[in-house]
């Protein structure tokens, strides 16, 4: 927008109406519904010392991505995983999931597994991030984790074939009402979303990211404390796809510094990128 200095309005009332017309444009571009993915990735990162009080030590030992945990193949039972599971520790950053199709459960699916597709309806607003109640975007992929110390002898367990989805009545005790789901042998809510941040370019272009809490019903069942903050996730849709990749080795701050200052010098004389953001 180009303002002629000469026409008549004074520098500080012409800053208010600019002010208030961007505000005003803001708000009305903002007040909209984000679509259901249609491809996209769920990425998590899990604090191993946050999680070690639960089932006296607790620790991610095994990950089985996409094409590792396919529930198509009838080999893959939730028992046959379990079976497979280590019993030695890797790393809990970058877990990608890979997020399902719009549509019906993929099906048929080797017993115990219980991969859930997108639902088309699935959607959040973008002011007050509220989702539809009943409504998941799926994925693929399967955790195994491991308690050398839980009574009597040490123990495994499962957690996989996720599901985000959005439920009013979880808004209590500080919670957004959005939660992940484990749908493999049964369906529970095993972390709590908090701390929410919405990205967006357009309907189809978004990206959500925040923290994992430890929910009541999976802290009750490994006997530790509820609604901790054990990692964070992002979910990113189209161009947002494989967002919340944490890097393992910090890099120097005069190589950050050296990089932005590139970015800005190749970033003049070209049209911005717009995008928005959302916190709750």
């Amino acid at each position: 927008m180009k303002i002629n200095k000469n026409c008549g309005y004074p520098a500080l009332v012409v800053r208010a109406m600019l002010a208030i017309g961007l505000g005003m444009a803001s708000a009305s571009a903002e007040a909209t519904l984000l679509n259901a993915p249609s491809g996209g990735t769920f990425t998590m990162s899990l604090d191993r010392n946050a999680l070690a009080p639960y089932a006296g030590g607790y620790f991610l030992s095994t990950f089985w991505g996409a094409a590792a945990s396919t529930a198509g193949n009838p080999a893959n039972t939730g028992d046959h995983l379990l079976s497979q599971l280590n019993s030695t520790e890797i790393s809990g950053l970058n877990q990608v999931f890979e997020l399902t199709a719009i549509g019906n459960d993929p099906s048929p699916q080797a017993s115990q597994r219980h991969v859930k597709a997108t639902s088309a309806d699935f959607a959040i607003d973008t002011i007050t991030l509220a989702g539809v109640v009943g409504a998941q975007v799926g994925m693929t992929g399967v955790q195994g984790f491991y308690a050398p110390n839980w009574p009597p002898s040490g123990a495994g367990l499962v957690n996989g074939d996720f599901s985000v989805r959005y439920d009013a009545d979880r808004q209590t005790l500080g919670r957004t009402g959005w939660y992940l789901a484990n749908n493999i042998y049964f369906t529970m809510a095993v972390y709590d979303l908090n701390n929410l941040s919405l990205n967006f370019t357009d309907a189809q272009n978004w990206q959500l990211s925040g923290d994992l809490l430890m929910s009541p019903e999976n802290a009750g069942m490994l006997q530790g404390v509820q609604l901790i903050d054990v990692g964070n996730f992002c979910l990113g849709t189209g161009t947002y796809a494989g967002c919340g990749q944490v890097s393992a080795v910090p890099l120097p701050a005069a190589v950050w510094l050296f990089a932005s200052g590139l970015l800005g010098f190749i970033g003049i004389g070209r049209r911005p990128y717009l995008s928005r953001s959302v916190t709750l």
